[in-house]
């Protein structure tokens, strides 16, 4: 796809996508670049991206390769394919500020060889224009692999604090992506659209904005990638 200025057409090309790791071998980062390149993606969400200490590999090939320059991540726990740790990121093609790292509460669950991981929420805002833009990756806790549901009471506090971390940097342009391993997005109780239905990968944003969401993009992953164009006025 051939690069259009978004800040000209006033349209925000966003994406969100867990890598599960870059794959069953780790080594994905060319089918990672060559989807943001052909998607022509202005922001991109990531869960399950594998870090090496504070550096990882497949954001270096992002910045390193492709119009999103501008990488924010937040290591959250070991990783299981591979050695480091696992967690999210934004990828951007304009400057990301004010960045919030939050962990979320781990309800500490264990089921046969699983156990439930620390998740998290990362928000950053970015100019585009004469506009502030919130943007966030999400990862919430797979209740299913349990046997639980996300609705479950007990998990409300965590549905809470992930709420309440959306809800400081909300702007009237807000974006969030993320893996929230629930078909229910009404959990965050916040005032934002979904724009993928039946699955637990979605961007929110505001009623107010229009968006146009693409059909799900398959690729190396056990999540598919999800793209979103939203009407930035």
């Amino acid at each position: 796809m051939a690069h259009v200025d978004r800040s000209r057409t006033r349209v925000l090309r966003v994406g969100t996508w867990n890598i599960h790791e870059g794959g069953e071998d780790c080594s994905a980062a060319h089918d990672v670049v060559r989807l943001i390149q052909e998607q022509d993606l202005d922001v991109l969400a990531l869960q399950e991206v594998v870090f090496d200490g504070a550096r990882s590999p497949m954001l270096d090939a992002i910045a390193g390769r492709t119009e999103l320059r501008h990488i924010e991540g937040q290591p959250l726990s070991p990783a299981v394919r591979a050695a480091g740790s696992s967690g999210i990121a934004l990828a951007a093609r304009f400057e990301l500020r004010d960045v919030r790292r939050a962990v979320l509460p781990n309800p500490e669950l264990v089921k046969d060889d699983w156990r439930s991981y620390d998740k998290g929420l990362m928000t950053a805002r970015l100019a585009y224009g004469r506009r502030m833009i919130t943007v966030g990756s999400l990862h919430m806790v797979p209740f299913h692999r349990f046997g639980r549901r996300a609705e479950e009471p007990v998990f409300g506090h965590i549905w809470e604090q992930a709420a309440k971390e959306i809800a400081y940097a909300l702007l009237p342009l807000t974006f969030v992506g993320g893996d929230l391993n629930t078909v229910r997005r009404d959990l965050l109780g916040l005032p934002l659209l979904s724009t993928h239905e039946g699955g637990v990968d979605t961007i929110l944003h505001p009623p107010a904005v229009p968006s146009r969401p693409l059909e799900p993009i398959p690729t190396f992953s056990d999540h598919p990638c999800h793209v979103a164009e939203f009407a930035v006025a």
